[in-house]
């Protein structure tokens, strides 16, 4: 496992931290109370802008769907219409989330808690989507972040099913409707 800057701490076998891991952070370069704050302060921070930003790209996509889907529905037909809108929405949402992982990996990396934005967007991916194979591990004091990433992510992900479960029932509403006039 890579040792980031801010990693004075020996690495156990595992990648875990270990009781002795802690005293031997403690006994070296200590973290400021104030430096542990800001970058919590900023994290939290970060976690609203991207649920803002998350909610922006469900109204946008909500937006272009009520522009296009009578000129799509006239063009190409109800069932293709709905495929497009379906396959536009995973599109629009699934950009999302990779944006939002490749946001908190960049954070991740400007902080000095990942040694490369790569990693820290796949540390973030692996949180965000609640499968955390744990084989890259943020160090104390910083590992609470990954709690905040990962709920972050369940929440974020929440709106989008909740969101595609209504787009894919409109869809089904409208193929009903046309099947039955």
């Amino acid at each position: 496992m890579k040792r980031t800057p801010d990693d004075s701490s020996p690495d156990s076998r595992d990648g875990r931290q270990t009781g002795s891991d802690r005293r031997a952070q403690a006994s070296g370069t200590p973290f400021s109370h104030r430096r542990i704050a800001g970058v919590y302060g900023f994290a939290f921070l970060l976690a609203l802008l991207l649920f803002y930003f998350h909610v922006a790209v469900i109204f946008e996509v909500l937006d272009q769907m009520l522009r296009y889907r009578n000129w799509l529905v006239e063009n190409v037909g109800t069932r293709l219409a709905g495929k497009f809108l379906l396959l536009g929405c995973f599109f629009a949402l699934m950009s999302a989330h990779v944006i939002e992982a490749a946001a908190w990996g960049a954070y991740l990396h400007l902080m000095r808690m990942m040694p490369s934005i790569t990693e820290g967007t796949y540390f973030c991916a692996a949180s965000i989507t609640t499968l955390g194979y744990g084989d890259v591990l943020l160090k104390h004091p910083w590992r609470h972040l990954s709690t905040l990433i990962a709920i972050t992510g369940v929440l974020m992900f929440g709106c989008s099913t909740a969101f595609l479960f209504v787009i894919v029932h409109d869809v089904w509403q409208q193929l009903l409707v046309g099947a039955n006039p």
